[in-house]
């Protein structure tokens, strides 16, 4: 993942051990196309202030220079970064160092849906965490089922009922640190990226299912967020010209056939009562009543619609690598031959087939991946730090 072009040289230089760890200058220098003195000038302060360790060699590296070249890399804790992700019910929270080390992991019932009350939670846990651990925090990200608009407010939350709410800078004001606001399928995509099996690949796709069904693209070392901030909002892709309609009333839809209310929908018409979407897919994936015999037919259904998805990524991006996560993943592992089909129908016969693979949910993790999203607002205001300090 790279720093956008706007970033200072010591901000791209912090994002850039983030994202591949320890580094000699001359790798930096080459790779951010900086010049050895510019480099230099960005690197002095950071040692100086503690963020960078600039470690001896074991072995000669640099030919050329017929010496062994010094590594950098960021200081253990060199930041705490707060990432929060909000359900309906709860709030997930993690807080990590630069390099996506856990460093604090909680998570309590939301106390109210009212915008109020959220920042009032979020602003009092962050006090908490930073009396009990003695870490001073240095940003937040908050990641939520939403529609998000400039990095700040929140266009529409629909399980929140919010709108138009400028959520980021009322953290801001509240905390004092900088917020950044994300999808939580963008943060969780993000995070992955940076950490996770998507660490090094480009491009790179991420489908989630559960409660609801979202992508993430990461691009040319950029997660994707479109025009509006809707990319990967695939919940009513049509898949099927008929079928179950979603609570919006669109046939064959994604959300219809594979998120958890329309699970629950079609489990209910099978089992003969009303069947809830908690009962079929819980916290911590799919409930023991969805691995129900009567209701594989459903479960097949569903891992033929998520296939159809991927096909459909595949076919439009070429990724290097899919990565099928959320809640209800299981309904992939359970019925993969339903699902690997529906990707081979889709794939073109001159392209290989897709590398897909399927990771275990928890909601600590997409709290990790919105405390990611802070990773580079923290770098840019190191490098404000900087400037101010030598004005």
């Amino acid at each position: 993942m790279e720093a956008t072009a706007a970033a200072g040289p010591a901000s791209r230089v912090l994002l850039r051990l983030a994202a591949a760890g320890s580094r000699t200058r001359t790798d930096l220098a080459d790779h951010l196309g900086l010049s050895a003195p510019t480099l230099s000038r960005a690197v002095r302060p950071l040692i100086e202030d503690g963020l960078l360790l600039e470690d001896e060699p074991s072995a000669p590296t640099t030919a050329e220079a017929g010496r062994p070249a010094k590594s950098l890399r960021l200081a253990p804790r060199a930041a705490a970064l707060l990432g929060i992700k909000l359900t309906a019910n709860d709030l997930y929270a993690q807080v990590i160092d630069p390099l996506g080390s856990a460093l604090v992991e909680v998570s309590e019932p939301l106390a109210s849906r009212d915008p109020d009350g959220v920042v009032e939670q979020i602003a009092g846990l962050s006090q908490r965490i930073e009396r009990s651990t003695g870490m001073a925090l240095s940003g937040i990200g908050l990641s939520l089922g939403a529609s998000v608009v400039d990095g700040t407010t929140i266009a529409v939350a629909p399980f929140l009922g919010w709108r138009d709410e400028p959520i980021g800078v009322r953290l801001r004001q509240a905390t004092g640190l900088d917020t950044i606001v994300a999808n939580d399928v963008r943060a969780f995509t993000h995070a992955e990226a940076w950490f996770g099996l998507g660490h090094g690949v480009d491009p790179f796709a991420l489908l989630t299912l559960g409660a609801g069904i979202g992508c993430g693209l990461v691009i040319g070392g950029r997660t994707i967020a479109g025009a509006h901030g809707a990319a990967g909002s695939i919940g009513h892709l049509p898949l099927r010209e008929e079928g179950p309609a979603c609570e919006m009333g669109h046939v064959g839809c994604a959300r219809a056939l594979a998120a958890a209310p329309g699970l629950a929908h079609r489990a209910s018409k099978v089992l003969g009562r009303r069947v809830s979407p908690e009962e079929i897919v819980g916290p911590t994936g799919l409930t023991e009543l969805a691995l129900d015999p009567q209701l594989a037919g459903v479960l097949e259904a569903a891992s033929d619609a998520a296939g159809r998805i991927v096909g459909s990524i595949v076919a439009l991006v070429d990724p290097e690598l899919v990565v099928v996560s959320g809640e209800s993943v299981g309904l992939v592992e359970a019925h993969r031959q339903a699902f690997d089909a529906a990707v081979e129908r889709a794939r073109h016969w001159s392209a290989p087939p897709p590398r897909i693979l399927t990771r275990s949910f928890s909601f600590g993790e997409w709290a990790r991946g919105a405390a990611a999203l802070a990773i580079e607002p923290w770098t840019r205001a190191v490098e404000a730090g900087l400037r101010g300090s030598s004005a």
